[in-house]
């Protein structure tokens, strides 16, 4: 039971994940999380430094897929500079988004991750679709509960 709270993997941040990484481990679809994961919450569009991070991601084969409880109007302004594929209000940590994502973009269980910074909706969630979990430390504050 208390294997579900624990992730796979722990990182400082998501430059971690280099494309070259995730290739040698064999994954092809990385799940995220957004808000505190790629950007923090008051980042309303993508730098370039995440832009570069896509893009070699994706130089690599893998296909980044943004996975967020947070509204359309939000995830959409974010992802859509980065032509990244993206979902919004994904009732985390249900599995029907992250499996729904996983599927849409090529992934098995075995050949996709899931990254984000909270252990009860992204890791949990993770652990429930039978995907990689890696914990990343937040980017910003972390609001109660999340």
């Amino acid at each position: 039971m208390l294997s579900r709270f624990k992730p796979d993997m722990k990182i400082e941040s998501i430059y971690e994940l280099t494309g070259e990484l995730l290739e040698a481990i064999n994954i092809k679809v990385l799940i995220s999380d957004l808000d505190n994961t790629i950007a923090k919450y008051e980042n309303e569009v993508p730098d370039d430094r995440v832009k570069e991070w896509v893009r070699d991601l994706s130089e690599h084969g893998v296909s980044l897929v943004v996975v967020s409880n947070n509204g359309e109007e939000r995830v959409k302004k974010y992802c859509d500079p980065l032509g990244v594929a993206h979902f919004w209000k994904s009732g985390k940590p249900s599995r029907k988004t992250i499996r729904l994502a996983m599927e849409k973009y090529g992934g098995t269980c075995e050949t996709t991750a899931l990254v984000g910074d909270k252990i009860i909706t992204d890791i949990v969630g993770a652990k429930r679709s039978g995907v990689l979990a890696i914990k990343v430390s937040p980017l910003g504050k972390r609001r109660m509960f999340e």
